[in-house]
């Protein structure tokens, strides 16, 4: 259900009601019973046909009424023009055994399927944001870019269960099941249900991107990741970058922000990202792994002091030196020497040594705390070159 539950994330914006909101008693065990239900991929253009024909129902009783953003649109197209999956779809099949035809009515993924109805009938232009190749472009307009485009799109196949004369209690009933077993989700996950700009497509690809170099050297495992916490630590580190050292309870406010209005270029960001991984990469080839500075918390404050040494952080007044690939050295015996702060035998610490380890083991993400940090790792680097 993680998958389903969570595309773009998860769309929150679907609730069937609970069996309190329509006093449904609960089902009875049956002794034997047909299979009223099959699993099926049907393309977008089985879709069209039917909607063509009214067989198609697109208003259940079950649906909210909600109404997709323009950036939700546009990503959810995208992601089929990339030939990527998208959650599977609840159809009732409904068959009236006097006229012997079939209606279908959506009972899970309304939204969607409008937005691709609407997307083939020129309802809406896919975003240059989502696409360069296609953006600004109506489905009738593809061609004029790639002539097989249009073809893939209604080819594209979605992935069905047809509940075939089921009533409106079983359904409740199936979905009650289904959600028993969701999982909640997390604060990154609704953040990406609801924002489709630039900033959470930049920080989505940087996450993805730098997977390997997540997991090897031990800043974040394999589980945390299926949670989306490399998004998160993008997200507050490109804030950084963009605005400031700020809390890291803060990041929503920005996704907020930047998708109402974006003021930055992809481009820059995103290369200054990509140059700070690969000075600390050079910096520590193997051993990052088994450093204090691997720690979340610990590598946001490395990350930023290195960023900020060759670029400036915004309303940082540090003084800095650029780091270069020639002194990748002198920097790593630096920054060895924070190991030996949390040395639990080290008692010859300094006053900012033992502030730098009360604001480590506290791991606050709070903005002072974390200018501290960056500011003591700053002020070593300086020292070191």
């Amino acid at each position: 259900m993680l998958a389903a539950q969570t595309f773009f994330a998860s769309r929150p914006s679907l609730r069937f009601p609970t069996r309190l909101d329509f006093a449904i008693r609960p089902l009875p065990l049956q002794k034997s019973k047909m299979k009223n239900f099959d699993s099926r991929a049907y393309s977008i253009n089985d879709f069209v046909e039917w909607n063509k024909n009214k067989q198609l129902e697109l208003s259940p009783k079950f649906q909210r009424r909600n109404v997709w953003s323009d950036n939700a649109r546009s990503y959810l197209m995208d992601t089929i023009i990339r030939g990527k999956p998208i959650p599977k779809f609840f159809i009732r099949q409904k068959l009236n055994p006097t006229t012997k035809a079939s209606t279908r009515e959506v009972v899970d993924g309304q939204q969607r399927l409008r937005t691709i109805l609407l997307f083939l009938d020129d309802g809406f232009q896919i975003s240059k944001k989502h696409n360069d190749k296609y953006g600004g472009l109506f489905f009738s307009q593809l061609a004029q870019v790639d002539d097989e485009v249009q073809a893939n799109i209604l080819n594209y196949e979605l992935a069905v269960d047809l509940l075939v004369n089921m009533p409106d209690a079983e359904i409740l009933d199936i979905f009650g099941r289904l959600n028993s077993y969701a999982i909640t989700l997390n604060q990154q996950e609704k953040i990406n249900a609801d924002h489709f700009g630039p900033f959470k497509l930049l920080a989505d690809d940087l996450g993805h991107r730098y997977h390997e170099f997540w997991t090897s050297n031990k800043i974040l495992t394999d589980n945390a990741i299926l949670r989306m916490a490399e998004v998160t630590l993008t997200a507050d580190l490109l804030i950084a970058m963009l605005e400031g050292m700020k809390a890291k309870k803060k990041i929503q406010s920005f996704y907020n922000l930047y998708e109402k209005n974006y003021p930055y270029n992809i481009e820059t960001p995103s290369k200054e990202f990509d140059a700070v991984i690969k000075i600390i990469s050079g910096v520590f080839p193997d051993t990052l792994k088994t450093s204090e500075l691997r720690r979340i918390h610990l590598f946001y404050s490395l990350f930023t002091a290195v960023y900020h040494m060759n670029y400036g952080i915004p309303g940082c007044s540090f003084p800095r030196k650029t780091i270069t690939p020639a002194n990748y050295a002198k920097v790593r015996g630096a920054l060895d020497s924070i190991d030996s702060i949390f040395d639990p035998t080290s008692n010859q610490l300094g006053p900012l040594e033992k502030q730098f380890l009360e604001d480590s083991r506290r791991a606050t993400t709070d903005e002072p705390v974390r200018v501290r940090r960056t500011k003591y790792i700053v002020n070593i680097l300086n020292n070191a070159l």
